[in-house]
């Protein structure tokens, strides 16, 4: 049918047949008050699933990895995204302009507001993606050295062969007294880092680290000693357990998720 559709209608009708068919879906199925996701400003019913359901990561109780309802239907952010933003708004001074940040593989609906927030010197890179503004190899960043106030690298050094140079180069381009936002899965069980840079699959490296490109998991005290090899400054923040109960349960923040904050010192 939709095939058939298409074959019939101008693309531009197409498109917009979709998007007011998508819209009369979200006023269905998601249709409430109980969750809130305030970068679009929408309220729903519930959110949808976000995650991927692989044994590894409940057996080996990884925080943030498996199933959870999580998802904007609207714009599509989930739990990080939106704690991350209430992390920098209320405990940084990040929004308050005059800040030079460099987000390396951004959730988009984070890296937008922050992008917005007036004053801010604002650079997004990734090593793939082209929806970016630099491409750039986190073990081999291209600016000089103590150029940002702030780094954000959330989920991505479980990704990165060799970790421990990636941190350092974020170590060296965070001015004196910067910090980086450093979220990973870890494991709550594991007391070693399980890794392997050589997993040769997808399918292999999906069974053995819970995505299919990952390559490692870690123990959360491990992945702390790297970082502060690295020379950065560490602290791990428990901040939803600080936030009240109802924005906890409105924005669907899950409460294991830390904040990892790295900090160059000054």
């Amino acid at each position: 049918m939709k095939r058939m559709i298409r074959s019939i209608l101008p693309p531009k009708a197409y498109d917009a047949l979709r998007r007011t068919s998508k819209e009369v879906k979200l006023a269905t199925i998601y249709k409430g008050d109980a969750v809130e996701c305030f970068f679009c400003g929408n309220t729903f019913s519930k959110f949808k699933p976000h995650g991927i359901d692989v044994p590894i990561l409940s057996e080996l109780q990884v925080v943030s990895g498996g199933v959870r309802d999580t998802t904007c239907p609207r714009c599509g952010s989930y739990d990080r995204e939106r704690l991350l933003y209430l992390f920098v708004e209320r405990r940084t001074d990040l929004l308050s302009g005059g800040k030079k940040v460099l987000d390396i593989a951004p959730a988009d609906n984070l890296g937008a507001k922050i992008k917005a927030s007036p004053g801010i010197d604002y650079t997004s890179g990734d090593l793939l993606r082209t929806d970016v503004m630099v491409k750039l190899d986190v073990t081999d960043i291209q600016f000089p050295d103590e150029t940002f106030d702030a780094v954000m690298c959330n989920h991505v050094m479980e990704h990165v062969p060799d970790d421990r140079k990636a941190m350092r180069e974020i170590r060296r381009v965070l001015k004196p007294g910067g910090w980086a936002l450093v979220l990973v899965p870890y494991s709550k069980v594991l007391k070693e880092t399980i890794e392997d840079p050589t997993a040769a699959t997808p399918e292999e490296r999906l069974r053995r680290f819970g995505q299919d490109d990952h390559i490692r998991i870690y123990a959360l005290p491990d992945y702390l000693a790297r970082l502060r090899e690295s020379g950065l400054e560490v602290e791990v923040i428990p901040f939803v357990s600080q936030l009240d109960p109802e924005e906890v349960r409105r924005y669907a923040l899950i409460g294991e998720t830390d904040i990892i904050l790295a900090r160059r010192p000054a």
